[in-house]
């Protein structure tokens, strides 16, 4: 309890600080925010007038599951039950005036204005969907004290900073139930995020209904798909939300799933079933170079991109899908096709030969172009992933760019030849890089519609995904929205968590389920004792993870093998870490005697811990593996505890000790069971006297 209270109490002055720099609570951070002294007391009489097109059915919508909101929150029982258009009191403690009627697409006025007056709230937007960003951080104000709920006294003048603010699932590799998809929609919505793109097929999976080619999820799935009824609902509900629905439909590569039920549109002839399309010998050590050498050389499953019945076949797919999806964009992936396939073929070597293409690059460009034209037919606009660009590829193509090995160089030819972009290089979510991070990501040229975090499900699950993309997405939204100047990495992370605390009260499970997952892995032993180590274990960073899995065993890697490692628990951005670096920081720095206090009693915490969880780790093979770690981290707390002792008595510690412990600390930077031990830098701090930065970057590979 007393570590706890600390921790509030550290986090109640950064925030007293972080508001006299005009943040608040809010995430993303305003363009422009004025504090001034006072409040808006919040009562039971709270009203809302809401002056707009009385058809406005998305605004109104809104305003009332606001409203509701704010109600659980407060406890305050409103006497307002409902807010209908007829509602016109002027006096009403919340004025909302929408100059137009607007559903979301990308390019709409999305600004707002709030004034906050000791007597009322106002919120003036020029369409319903600047309306609903306003709506959000409305929400976001609200704060307690002694005296009751409150919203403090402010202007804000705000608009995004880029018009594409996105958020990738793939629903393919693992799929993701529809409840979860719309709890995410709800999380988008509320840090103002505004497309969400569903990377619907892979070589894993085919996961939403065609009525024209059934097979494709009869065949292509394991039986778990989106109905079109499900996709069009997903549409409503989140259009209600301002986040517009892009899909993805992965081609001419990652394309097992389509040839389930049409092998005919493959390069290659035979059956084909979805999931991996290679085998990993793992009878040999796994590294990055064989891994690397497999995906060059495997003829990975692709369409056949000289055929003409591909082309008719698409055509009608691409119609299909259109008409389900109304968004103007429709995503072809065209991403990670090796060509190796197509260089085995002697019909489409020859097709290459006769059309004077030098490579598949060529040919992958005479595709994508085929395609472009079957999707600008039915009135939409081409994405695709950076490998669709081309000196030939209309203008008219967005492209995404997204590998980490690709050169800036690549934006500015992009930009250069006048395509639109979407950057996610630098946003993907499965690498399990620290928000801090993402939100230093910065966009290196000019031609950017905006960005997309990204995250992959070759290791998220229906369980786990939720942890994986929240809160951190939350910061890559505020990348995209506030201005370029709002950098303040220790003021985001203080804001992070609030809002990672309001989204768990939404009903956003990423917290819920961590815990759940936290008390299977202690298999009836102590969980808290396992959730306290949990707390401050973190995934290795890179796709050292993912090739972590490919050594394991083959049934480790199924698409239907249960993800219930420490790794796949463990969060990317633990709290516990920040809150107790905060604490450390302001010891190392200034010796503050409630700093002090907060860490000794959090090192007494984890120096016991390691002999709470012997039991756990004699009866459970998934615990041993992490057994190393709470060896360390037991060891390590004791060890700051003594220079703590040290430091308060004035002396300092010999060169024996500080060797030795040094040791240590080195050896526990080892990874076991494929995680870390996150608070080594602040641990190291206690020990050697001196303040441990984190990296500005981590390696990929």
């Amino acid at each position: 309890m007393r570590v706890l209270l600390s921790i509030l109490l550290i986090a109640s002055a950064t925030m007293a600080n972080a508001q006299s720099m005009n943040t608040l609570n809010l995430m993303p951070v305003p363009k422009s925010l004025a504090v001034e002294n006072g409040r808006f007391q919040l009562t039971a009489g709270f009203a809302i007038t809401v002056k707009s097109d009385k058809k406005d059915s998305i605004l109104l919508k809104a305003v009332n599951r606001m409203f509701q909101t704010l109600n659980r929150r407060s406890g305050l029982y409103f006497r307002q039950e409902i807010i209908s258009p007829e509602d016109h009191q002027d006096s009403a403690g919340m004025i909302v005036r929408v100059k137009q009627k607007a559903a979301m697409t990308i390019g709409v006025d999305e600004s707002y204005q709030v004034r906050v007056t000791n007597k009322q709230l106002s919120l003036d937007a020029n369409t319903t969907i600047g309306a609903l960003r306003g709506l959000e951080t409305i929400l976001q104000l609200l704060s307690l004290d002694e005296a009751g709920f409150y919203f403090p006294l402010v202007t804000i003048q705000d608009a995004p900073r880029f018009v594409w603010r996105g958020l990738m699932i793939d629903v393919a590799r693992h799929f993701i139930p529809m409840e979860v998809i719309k709890r995410n929609v709800e999380a988008m919505a509320a840090v103002r995020m505004n497309v969400l793109h569903l990377h619907l097929s892979d070589d894993q999976g085919f996961r939403v209904e065609s009525k024209l080619y059934p097979r494709l999820q009869s065949m292509g799935s394991d039986g778990a798909f989106y109905t079109q009824a499900e996709i069009r609902e997903l549409i409503q509900f989140a259009g209600e939300r301002g986040i517009l629905i892009v899909p993805e439909f992965d081609m001419p590569g990652h394309a097992s799933s389509w040839f389930a039920g049409y092998p005919e549109l493959a390069t290659k002839p035979g059956a084909y079933k979805p999931g991996m399309p290679y085998k990993i010998d793992r009878s040999k050590p796994v590294s990055v170079m064989s891994v690397m050498q497999l995906i060059q050389t495997t003829p990975f499953p692709s369409f056949n991109p000289v055929k003409e019945s591909v082309y008719n076949f698409l055509d009608r797919f691409i119609g299909e899908m259109s008409a389900l999806f109304p968004a103007p964009y429709f995503h072809i992936g065209a991403d990670e096709n090796n060509g190796v396939a197509w260089k085995q073929d002697s019909a489409i070597v020859a097709f290459m030969r006769k059309n004077k293409m030098a490579d598949t690059h060529e040919l992958q460009a005479y595709f994508a172009d085929r395609v472009q034209k079957l999707v600008m037919k039915y009135g939409k606009k081409t994405i695709g992933w950076e490998e669709v660009f081309s000196k030939n590829l209309s203008r008219d193509v967005v492209v995404q760019v997204w590998s980490p090995m690709s050169p800036p160089s690549l934006a500015q030819q992009i930009a250069a030849h006048g395509n639109p972009m979407i950057l996610s290089k630098g946003f993907y979510l499965d690498l399990f890089m620290p928000a801090s991070i993402h939100y230093k990501t910065e966009f290196p040229s000019d031609g950017f519609l905006g960005g997309e975090a990204a995250q992959w499900t070759e290791i998220a699950d229906a369980e786990n995904i939720e942890t994986r993309i929240w809160p951190r997405a939350a910061a890559i939204a505020e990348r995209f929205w506030s201005p370029k100047s709002v950098v303040d990495v220790t003021d985001m992370y203080r804001r992070l968590f609030i809002i990672s605390g309001q989204l768990n009260e939404s009903g956003l499970m990423h917290e819920a389920n961590y815990n759940r997952m936290v008390s299977r892995f202690a298999a009836g032993y102590n969980d808290h004792a396992a959730r306290t180590l949990m707390d401050v274990l973190t995934p290795v960073k890179g796709y050292k993870r993912l090739f972590g899995l490919m050594a394991q065993p083959e049934a480790v890697s199924y698409p239907t093998a249960p993800l219930v490692r420490a790794a796949d628990i463990a969060r990317i951005d633990p709290q516990v870490k920040w809150a107790f670096r905060n604490n450390v920081s302001e010891y190392v720095h200034s010796k503050s005697a409630g700093s002090e206090r907060a860490i000794r009693d959090q090192l007494v915490i984890w120096s016991a811990n390691d002999k709470l969880l012997e039991p756990l780790f004699k009866s459970s093979a998934l615990a041993r593996e992490i057994t190393e770690h709470s060896k360390n981290l037991s060891a390590l707390s004791k060890a700051c505890l003594e220079a703590l002792d040290m430091m308060q008595a004035g002396k300092k510690p010999d060169a024996q000790w500080l060797t030795g412990k040094k040791q240590l600390l080195e050896s526990a930077k080892g990874t076991y069971g494929e995680v870390e031990l996150s608070v080594l830098p602040e641990l190291s701090s206690l020990i050697t006297g001196q303040w441990s930065e984190l990296p500005e970057s981590y390696p990929v590979f």
